[in-house]
């Protein structure tokens, strides 16, 4: 009887339309497939996907379009043999050198903190698929993520004050909360990388893969396997819950469940 309920569950939770892609003529440094499961990759392999400004925009709109569709599961990752080499170094030379004005300085920050927030707050499951060096504003990008699995000896680092500049996607706030504040400041203050199996211990890598292309279909389909409304609101709730005192989190907790118990019974009914 549970068997049979979780399959019903499931068939009216999802739609056969995993890794059905959409053409997206308009993207070039960001390639984008929508359906059950979601993909957004980076796509300048010959810059180990560095962020510049038009990938940053492309990805805008590629979280965007990910938001407005019936996924279930948004796997990001990278192009070629690297995630992300951190910030463009055109980009960040000009930054340093003074070559933006404090408008357009703000105007930057305000698009690359708007993709972390779309990131962290995305209804869905993200799953940040590592390979070789997750730098600076690539970490970044990982640390925004629900989960991350790695290849082996994935290099992941904190380069930003080498530059004399902090790190403003939001590792000041992310990192702590998922190894430690002893752990987070010693990676942010010395830039000391670390690989994917230490970072496993920290907290900060799920899984690590040996082929990481299987590693996301075995990790998505897990997710996959469950309910879609109940993931969201467990996603939710543990969100919230950084911002709340135990009673609230349990007063939200209650609210979700009557949600999931009448949506579930509604399909059950169906």
């Amino acid at each position: 009887m549970i068997a049979k309920f979780k399959r019903i569950l499931l068939e009216k939770s999802f739609e056969p339309l995993k890794y059905l892609a959409l053409p997206r003529v308009f993207m070039d440094k960001v390639k984008l497939s929508l359906g059950d499961v979601a993909r957004i990759s980076l796509n300048r392999p010959e810059k180990k996907n560095a962020l510049d400004k038009q990938l940053l925009v492309e990805l805008k709109d590629a979280l965007d379009a990910v938001k407005n569709s019936k996924a279930s599961v948004l796997v990001l990752t990278g192009e070629g043999d690297t995630f992300c080499s951190g910030l463009d170094r055109n980009l960040l030379m000009g930054l340093v050198k003074g070559e933006m004005d404090e408008k357009d300085l703000r105007k930057a920050i305000d698009l690359v903190q708007e993709i972390i927030f779309d990131i962290r707050t995305m209804k869905v499951p993200v799953i940040a698929a590592v390979k070789r060096y997750a730098i600076g504003g690539g970490l970044q990008l990982a640390l925004a993520a629900d989960i991350r699995i790695a290849t082996p000896g994935t290099i992941f680092s904190v380069k930003e004050l080498d530059f004399g500049i902090i790190p403003d996607m939001g590792a000041l706030y992310i990192l702590p909360r998922i190894v430690g504040d002893g752990v987070a400041r010693d990676m942010i203050y010395t830039r000391r990388e670390i690989r994917a199996e230490e970072a496993k211990i920290l907290g900060l890598v799920n899984e690590i893969y040996e082929d990481l292309e299987k590693g996301i279909d075995e990790y998505t389909k897990k997710l996959l396997s469950v309910p879609n409304f109940a993931l969201r609101e467990a996603k939710m709730l543990i969100e919230k819950g950084w911002n709340q005192n135990f009673k609230e989190n349990l007063l939200d907790t209650k609210e979700a469940q009557v949600r999931c118990v009448m949506e579930a019974v509604g399909k059950f009914k169906r």
